[in-house]
């Protein structure tokens, strides 16, 4: 919260400062709504979710395995002896130890294609918003909120300083040109 208010007054007296020097334009836009109208948004859901399933089928699978040995070992363990039963313990310790870790892993790699796949449509994103604010002869685009929902712009006296639906429309404009 501190933070919030730290960063909106630092932005506040920057923005009072600059307008000293001359008249700055300052428009602001919803990322979240441009990503959701994005054209390739769905394509690239499918592919993450793809692969998502494809990881916890991956997952599941060892932990089917894991759960098959322990009960074997469950079924057999009045046969062993203290050996056998300290040394199979140990085993199914360490494989236990192994999905965790192949689990984390997992977590890992969903992250990094998200970002591979995410990627493009922030790159596409960008440079609509540079030609867009270029075009509009504005100094600064602000993000209207934060990635956590919290508003940033809580008041626009014009709402031509919303460029939100001009940045969909360039990106899709290029998406079919495409």
């Amino acid at each position: 919260m501190i933070r919030k208010i730290l960063s909106t007054a630092c932005l506040f007296l920057f923005l009072l400062s600059t307008t000293a020097y001359g008249q700055l334009k300052v428009g602001y836009m919803s990322t979240q709504e441009v990503l959701s109208e994005h054209p390739q948004r769905s394509e690239v859901e499918q592919q993450l979710n793809s692969f998502i399933k494809e990881k916890r089928g991956e997952l599941e699978n060892r932990i089917a395995n894991f759960q098959d040995q322990v009960a074997e070992y469950q079924e057999n363990q009045g046969n062993m002896t203290d050996q056998q039963i300290q040394q199979r313990e140990q085993e199914l310790s360490e494989l236990e130890g192994e999905i965790q870790q192949f689990q984390q892993t997992i977590q890992g790699q969903i992250q990094e294609r998200r970002s591979q796949l995410l990627n493009p449509l922030y790159e596409a994103m960008d440079q609509a918003i540079a030609e867009v604010a270029e075009s509009n002869n504005l100094d600064f685009v602000l993000n209207e909120a934060t990635n956590s929902g919290d508003n940033v712009i809580y008041y626009a006296a014009d709402q031509q300083l919303d460029i939100t639906q001009q940045v969909i429309e360039h990106i899709n404009e290029n998406a079919t040109q495409n």
